[in-house]
């Protein structure tokens, strides 16, 4: 599969890291009083937490899966004009969405486990008259000594080889993008918005 010009017309065709970076905080506003509200649930009582554990993380991956292939991206990614396609510019579909969070889902299946293993543990009482930070923090000394450093260590790499990939390729990839198959483009090259390249297109570095 082709892959779009890196300049068309003098505008550049992938969306950068700061459009990238605006639209993850676009969708943090979005979801935040669903955030909150979760969160007050949960802090009610632990068996109630142990319930909502995994319809919580599932949540926010259908939330991202779901928009990225209906609509090319989440709402954060549309209200910054980006959209998420495959390489010549249409759209994708479930596979190179599943694939773009897969390793999110991967550590999720990790910590999920282990915070409901956690919150078997805790004294219920306790917990539900702790505060947000109290409440982690409590939770936290039943987690066990490898997860801090590890499972932290691997997350921080992953974070931060995502950021290092996306400022050092041409076409402004994130490792999810490799995995998936996809780019994040400029709203007004993807297909079907603009007519079908033709010859005539040249990559511009």
């Amino acid at each position: 599969m082709e892959f779009l010009p890196i300049v068309y017309d003098g505008k550049k065709v992938y969306a950068g890291f700061w459009k990238r970076f605006c639209s993850l905080w676009a969708d943090f506003f979005i979801l935040l009083p669903l955030i909150i509200l979760l969160n007050w649930i949960e802090g009610l009582d632990k068996n109630l937490a142990i319930l909502i554990a995994i319809p919580y993380s599932a949540l926010f991956f259908l939330y991202h899966i779901y928009f990225n292939v209906r609509f090319g991206g989440t709402p954060g990614k549309l209200a910054v004009g980006i959209r998420i396609t495959r390489p010549d510019g249409t759209k994708i579909g479930w596979t190179e969405a599943l694939k773009r969070s897969s390793v999110d889902m991967a550590f999720a299946a990790v910590s999920i486990p282990i915070h409901i293993w956690a919150l078997t543990q805790v004294d219920g009482g306790q917990y539900a008259s702790s505060a947000f930070i109290e409440r982690t923090r409590l939770l936290q000394q039943y987690y066990p000594a490898w997860f801090h450093f590890i499972y932290s260590y691997l997350q921080q790499i992953w974070i931060w080889s995502e950021v290092v990939i996306l400022l050092f390729n041409k076409r402004k990839r994130a490792i999810h993008d490799f995995i998936a198959g996809t780019v994040v483009i400029h709203k007004e090259f993807a297909r079907p918005t603009v007519e079908i390249y033709d010859n005539t297109m040249t990559e511009q570095a």
